[in-house]
């Protein structure tokens, strides 16, 4: 038995079926917003399980893509400029998979408004507004901004959403090649 207060009482809301709360640690609770998104620390292992939809490995996204599916690269970018036409002004080439589209600022767990608009405006555009589509969402192995994306487009209403979750390495690791991608332009959104 239990030794203590606080232990006996969680031995025994466990024996008479209650829920327990195990409180995420401080530094834990700091990594992600009141809505579930991780706001801190991109480049960390991830769950096991999508936020929505469900994990594909490299030989399912080759299917996905050839019955038609979005390939959606949110690889992020910090430092960019945007010119007049919507292009996109990186400082080194990305490399991802052949036919992917690239988001590069619509993974972080918080967005400006421009980046929710780019979001919706080039998600409406790649799936001319079908919400069941097949949507494959990937950035980099151990990578949360693909874990946000595939919430994010979870609450938007997509209902094929399958999360990639080993990326663009998965991709190279399992024998394909990989293409140099320049980021899909900017529609009427622009940031501020």
């Amino acid at each position: 038995m239990s030794k203590g207060p606080i232990p006996a009482i969680c031995t025994a809301l466990a024996l008479a079926g209650a829920p327990l709360f195990v409180p995420l640690s401080h530094a834990e609770a700091l990594r992600f917003d009141t809505t579930g998104y991780r706001i801190a620390d991109y480049r960390a292992p991830v769950p096991d399980q999508a936020p929505a939809g469900r994990i594909v490995g490299a030989e399912e996204v080759e299917a996905l893509h050839g019955r038609g599916a979005l390939l959606l690269d949110v690889v992020g970018l910090r430092h960019f400029r945007i010119t007049d036409d919507g292009g996109w002004l990186v400082p080194e080439p990305h490399l991802s998979l052949p036919g992917a589209v690239w988001l590069p600022v619509v993974g972080w767990g918080q967005l400006e408004g421009w980046q929710q608009d780019y979001l919706d405006e080039s998600l409406a555009q790649l799936t001319g507004t079908d919400m069941s589509k097949s949507v494959v969402v990937f950035c980099l192995m151990d990578c949360w901004l693909s874990w946000n994306t595939v919430k994010r487009l979870d609450a938007a209403g997509y209902s094929e959403i399958y999360w990639f979750s080993g990326g663009v390495e998965a991709w190279a690791d399992a024998g394909h090649d990989l293409v140099a991608l320049e980021p899909y332009p900017l529609g009427r959104s622009r940031p501020e």
